[in-house]
């Protein structure tokens, strides 16, 4: 299971720079449902420091569920729950998805699939490929000498990508929160914050990084037949069998130069359709969109963990993603619920230059 690790660092807030040139400032204006997420962060009252009882090292969260979305919660150690009052994690509240009526799921994303499958081809005018996505995350190790340690960091990522692979990426970094602030050093020294200021870098021809791994590039490319196109998602480890993500990042790489054929995307929802165990909600996403939510969901421990990606709902493109935990926190110090990690795609487009925004 490869991820980019650079998308995994790269999303923990709203950022919107409308005005200006991209290669300026750092372009963290919030929206303010993440100014208050963030403002609770900061001004939370730090826990209890608490050390992590004797014990190997183990990944908490399950199997296949270490690396969610396009962001990862890294749990290192063995992390042990502190006072009630005082959850040495903060994350911002689930999404509520409201459960589609009338039909089963793979009927509902068979007919969502059939509207996807009429729709015209999207122009290609322009040479690249632009894309702008945000979101949380937060890191946590509990094998630091002070005891458990946390830290998050705001990030906008923004992608420029030609045909050929070359293109330029931006990504601007917030200023690092941490849930108590003693445990800054504690933090920086178990790499939970690797990242600051803005990184733009251009890329040559074939050059421009994958958006999750090389996998699919040896994969591609892909069938509109949705038999053909599930034996080509099992070829690459996609999240120890959440097949959403793998959906999700299948038409992620296939639409980074340019559109995804709407056969494309109407196959992959029909792969959807015929998993057990998916379930289709409708929501309203953190900036305020209507999505189709499709979800699988694994219990472990006494606990649930939700996974969930994002559709357009005219277009049935991904637009986002959500791990959220329910039940049990495990020995994860969250208050649960509790959103582990979220991404939203805020803009997409063709553009004629790296310097340009749709």
């Amino acid at each position: 299971m490869k991820r980019d690790t650079e998308r995994v660092r790269a999303l923990l807030t709203a950022a919107n720079d409308p005005a200006g040139d991209p290669g300026e400032g750092t372009g963290s204006l919030l929206t303010p449902h993440a100014q208050r997420t963030l403002q609770a962060l900061r001004e939370a009252r730090p826990p209890r420091r608490v050390r992590p009882r004797p014990a190997r090292r183990q990944v908490l969260l399950g199997a296949g569920l270490v690396t969610v979305g396009v962001a990862v919660v890294a749990v290192r150690g063995d992390l042990v729950q502190g006072d009630a009052g005082a959850p040495v994690a903060y994350t911002p509240p689930v999404l509520s998805l409201h459960p589609v009526e009338g039909k089963p799921a793979y009927a509902y994303l068979q007919a969502f699939a059939r509207r996807v499958e009429r729709l015209e081809p999207e122009p290609a005018h322009g040479t690249y490929q632009y894309s702008k996505t945000w979101g949380w995350w937060l890191h946590t190790a509990g094998d630091v000498p002070g005891g458990v340690a946390n830290a998050a960091v705001p990030t906008v990522t923004e992608s420029w990508v030609a045909e050929d692979g070359s293109g330029r990426q931006r990504s601007a970094y917030g200023e690092p929160l941490y849930p108590n602030p003693e445990q800054h050093k504690d933090a920086q020294d178990a790499g939970l914050v690797a990242d600051a200021g803005v990184k733009d870098r251009n890329f040559g021809p074939g050059e421009f990084p994958a958006p999750e791994g090389d996998d699919w590039g040896g994969v591609a490319p892909f069938s509109t037949d949705p038999r053909v196109l599930a034996r080509q998602l099992t070829e690459v480890n996609w999240e120890g069998g959440m097949i959403v993500y793998g959906v999700y990042d299948m038409l992620t790489y296939a639409g980074r130069t340019g559109p995804v054929d709407p056969r494309l995307r109407a196959a992959a929802l029909r792969v959807l359709a015929d998993r057990t165990g998916v379930t289709v909600a409708t929501t309203t996403t953190w900036n305020g969109r209507s999505a189709i939510a499709v979800s699988q969901s694994e219990t472990y421990d006494g606990s649930r963990q939700r996974e969930t990606v994002l559709f357009d709902p005219e277009t049935g493109y991904p637009v986002g993603t959500e791990s959220a935990l329910f039940g049990h926190a495990r020995r994860l110090n969250v208050s649960v619920p509790a959103t582990l990690t979220v991404t939203e795609t805020l803009g997409r487009g063709r553009v004629s230059t790296t310097r340009e925004r749709p």
